[in-house]
């Protein structure tokens, strides 16, 4: 059994790889991820594949873990180029490794296509992998909750709730104005990076949304695309 993990800023995700297939993803917070967790959930592993942009004393403490139940471990970082993908990054090493693995991915599941990915969480990323396989670069702007509580951090009088339901409407209240504007923003981003390859006269095959929001940015874009939950383990599924 082999044991993927994505760590992310606030939460973890991990799954097991079962002769190639995944079992379903399982999400904690960050500050859930002990060496209780590992001793119950990792035990029967004889591997440990990790993709991590969160905290390093958390890869710190589960690598010596690993180490002290001679469990073999490996931490994927970007590279410039594997299984036909190449890095659009000029320091290869510079771009994210959730990113990456996102690339990868999309390379896996969509094969000579063009795909936008969207990955939607702390961060919203945008990225164009080619058909061909390169990497044509991309976006970081903040993630939804991360563009509403930005606002309302700087502002002294602008206030939202937090249970708005999803609208690209202008807003009758504050609150309302808040919350549609991020996910407006976010939606805008998105149609801009699908205009721009359009504009280079290139066929969009696929566009794909996967992180937290995807479903909700899903059902937002006019142009048809997919929700793919667990991208980025199909991306580590790469290193098994």
């Amino acid at each position: 059994m082999i044991v993927l993990i994505d760590m992310g800023n606030s939460r973890v995700k991990y799954c097991t790889s079962v002769q190639g297939k995944l079992t379903p993803i399982n999400v904690v917070d960050n500050k859930e991820f002990t060496c209780r967790l590992f001793e119950n959930q990792f035990h029967k592993s004889s591997k440990v594949i990790i993709a991590s942009v969160g905290d390093k004393h958390l890869t710190d403490a589960l690598f010596d873990w690993c180490k002290a139940n001679n469990i073999s471990y490996q931490e994927i970082s970007s590279e410039k180029q594997k299984n036909g993908v190449v890095n659009g990054y000029q320091v290869p090493a510079q771009l994210g490794v959730d990113r990456w693995l996102g690339l990868l991915g999309a390379a896996a599941n969509f094969a000579n296509k063009n795909v936008l990915i969207v990955d939607s969480g702390t961060a919203t990323t945008i990225d164009f992998l080619g058909a061909d396989g390169q990497h044509h670069g991309g976006w970081i702007l903040s993630g939804i909750n991360t563009l509403v509580t930005g606002i309302i951090a700087n502002t002294s009088y602008v206030k939202a709730n937090s249970n708005e339901p999803v609208s690209l409407s202008f807003g009758a209240n504050t609150s309302e104005n808040v919350h549609n504007a991020a996910w407006a923003a976010t939606v805008g981003a998105v149609n801009v990076g699908i205009s721009q390859i359009q504009h280079q006269g290139i066929n969009l095959d696929e566009v794909v949304f996967t992180g937290g929001n995807a479903l909700k940015l899903s059902s937002l874009i006019n142009y048809q695309n997919k929700v793919i939950p667990e991208l980025v383990f199909h991306g580590l599924q790469s290193y098994i």
